[in-house]
């Protein structure tokens, strides 16, 4: 489990297990995402609003068009370090 609880959308955005998490689907990592909501379930509004912007990145009112190709550079590179 990460030592650091994320309390903001922006947290969650950069962490590279997160994004491929979302963008994956892995299956196998649902539990550790679910167990660290749990954790501290005070994160919830945060976790949701950055799952839903990955999973709506290209019709996402909530970021400027500046912020939104940003993060899908970052989605590609993480998506492609998890491939090497």
């Amino acid at each position: 489990m990460k030592r650091t609880i994320y309390t903001t959308v922006e947290q969650f955005l950069c962490d590279d297990d997160f994004i491929r998490y979302v963008m994956d689907c892995v299956p196998d990592k649902e539990s550790y995402w679910t167990s660290y909501l749990s954790a501290a379930p005070q994160i919830r509004s945060a976790y949701l609003k950055a799952y839903d912007i990955l999973m709506h990145l290209d019709d996402c009112d909530l970021l400027t068009p500046e912020q939104a190709e940003s993060l899908k550079r970052r989605v590609f590179h993480s998506l492609r370090a998890s491939v090497n």
